[in-house]
């Protein structure tokens, strides 16, 4: 074969050979048309979601916005800023729902906790005060159980007291009625509690170190409990208020605790005063929100005594308050 025959075929087989593109395979436009879709739709339920959260809180603040009638503590030289994340001290006052007069006043606080939250930190240090706990009434001039106060004189009597007994600043209060716990309980769907002791109570059994689903009937029972045989009296109460608390806290701020987000705002707006503002309650929310993954219990060690009066008081063990004390003061860096 010639030379110029070799050179032809070759052309020949090189313009019959296929010429294959590079280029990777085009998604149809109809799924890409659909996909933006889902992610507009997605972004316009967000931002109605935003929309709604930011109206239902303001409305909310409406609802239970209580202050106090005081500038700042006294045992602060100036108001926390929340700002900055500054530590804070709340107190939880939980009231018996019977009273006429609501949370104003008028009713004993059944439950009395205190929380110091140190946003730096990332702890809080939760404190139960027991109810029969004998001190001063700041602003009434006796001496008498601590849970007299808001009785008295409602948020601001009780608060002053609690801050005299504890040596500590009281910066917010919440007071909330004890069956608020149960709708709000109910609201999210129930919360997981471990049982702290073996007891029987209105026919059910708990069993300790076992963990059970409550709902808010039986959460109440659980909290509410101290003469059973082995409910531990009020130590054993106070520790099942904090166990309640802390999942219901939990829980609310969970995302499954987001999607009843209505339906817990409407149950705080009728059961619920504090002294924080809309704008702080965000604040907070967003500043102290690491802190919840570390919490600290605690409970003031004592004895139960009758005294010339006939009535039963808690009196503190010196050594085990000061203890306590100089922790809570320690996470409020203020010691």
């Amino acid at each position: 074969m010639s030379e110029f025959s070799r050179v032809d075929r070759l052309k020949n087989e090189e313009r019959e050979t296929p010429i294959v593109k590079d280029n990777k395979p085009q998604k149809p436009k109809k799924k890409r048309k659909t996909f933006k879709r889902i992610i507009l739709v997605l972004l316009a339920l967000l931002i109605i979601f935003a929309v709604f959260s930011i109206y239902k809180l303001f409305s909310l603040s409406d609802d239970i916005h209580a202050p106090l009638n005081r500038e700042t503590s006294s045992y602060r030289n100036s108001p926390v800023s929340h700002l900055s994340g500054y530590p804070i001290s709340v107190v939880i006052f939980g009231v018996d729902s019977d009273s006429e007069r609501g949370l104003a006043s008028g009713e004993r606080s059944d439950a009395i906790m205190l929380l110091s939250i140190n946003p730096k930190k990332k702890t809080t240090m939760m404190v139960s005060i027991p109810r029969d706990t004998r001190t001063e009434i700041v602003g009434y001039g006796t001496v008498e159980k601590i849970n007299h106060a808001y009785a008295y004189g409602g948020p601001d009597m009780a608060v002053d007291t609690v801050e005299n007994f504890m040596g500590a600043p009281v910066d917010h209060y919440v007071a909330m009625n004890m069956d608020s716990v149960k709708l709000l309980i109910d609201s999210v769907g129930g919360v997981k509690v471990k049982s702290n002791g073996t007891f029987t109570v209105k026919g059910i059994e708990f069993v300790e170190g076992e963990t059970y689903h409550m709902d808010g009937d039986t959460a109440l029972k659980f909290i509410r409990s101290r003469y059973e045989e082995g409910s531990g009296g009020d130590n054993g109460r106070q520790e099942r208020q904090q166990l309640v608390l802390e999942s219901l806290a939990t829980k609310m701020l969970s995302p499954s605790g987001l999607l009843h987000m209505n339906t817990v705002f409407d149950t705080l707006g009728d059961n619920v005063k504090t002294d924080l503002s809309s704008r702080e309650i965000s604040l907070m929310a967003l500043r102290y929100y690491g802190a919840k993954n570390n919490i600290e219990k605690y409970q003031l060690e004592g004895e139960d005594v009758v005294l010339e009066d006939g009535l039963w008081y808690f009196i503190p063990n010196t050594e085990s308050f000061y203890d306590i004390q100089s922790k809570y003061l320690e996470n409020l860096e203020l010691q």
